[in-house]
């Protein structure tokens, strides 16, 4: 069986458990996330800035040993998980006709030396047709790929059988708020479109970091 992209919200509720070391739990599921399974790869690990969530991007070649981490995850505390079935986001813009130049694998990396967003697209179409919806996302998902191809450091993944996509992207806040405003799905369909923009962190810094650092 081919592999498969998983992306995977790990929550931990730190009021139902009277209050927890959350730096240790966090620094717990981090290890349980990297060396669980040979068979389930991290592609990116994210810690949510100021929450208890952790997302992460799962390259799996047998899903058993996805279910096998989830149960890892489960018995480290009252934890909640949710996962997704990913479509890497050049396979969904070959499906669009994106010129092939631009849906060639990534070889982006996620820099550090700016600010770190997660940005979830959930993209509607009320009064427009699934004609008209494809056409605004070929051009999205054009523009899209052609930033990163200029330099831009991001990372798209669509879900699959959903209108929705994520997206990891290093970038100042400015530049991220004149980003989202000249995307053509937002210039074109932007009352069908809504983003949630959280802050992140690389998971492994925030782990060296947050209790060792002198402030």
């Amino acid at each position: 069986m081919a592999n498969r992209l998983y992306f995977l919200t790990i929550s931990l509720n730190t009021g139902e458990q009277g209050g927890i070391d959350l730096p240790g739990m966090v620094d717990k599921v981090r290890n349980l996330l990297c060396n669980y399974s040979s068979v389930t790869t991290c592609v990116h690990k994210f810690k949510v800035t100021g929450e208890a969530k952790i997302v992460a991007v799962f390259d799996v070649s047998n899903v058993i040993g996805l279910e096998r981490m989830v149960a890892g995850l489960a018995r480290l505390g009252n934890i909640d998980v949710t996962c997704k079935l990913l479509k890497p986001y050049e396979k969904f813009a070959q499906m669009l006709n994106v010129d092939e130049e631009l849906t060639k694998p990534s070889t982006n990396c996620i820099t550090k030396e700016k600010q770190l967003f997660w940005l979830d697209f959930t993209v509607e179409y009320q009064g427009k047709s699934t004609e008209e919806l494809v056409s605004t996302w070929t051009r999205e998902a054009k523009f899209a790929l052609e930033a990163r191809k200029s330099g831009v450091n991001l990372e798209l993944f669509k879900v699959v059988g959903e209108r929705k996509v994520h997206v990891f992207i290093a970038m100042e806040p400015d530049e991220l708020d004149t980003l989202t405003f000249n995307l053509p799905v937002m210039k074109e369909n932007g009352n069908g479109v809504t983003i949630v923009c959280q802050a992140i962190q690389c998971l492994d810094d925030y782990s060296s970091r947050v209790s060792s650092e002198t402030l």
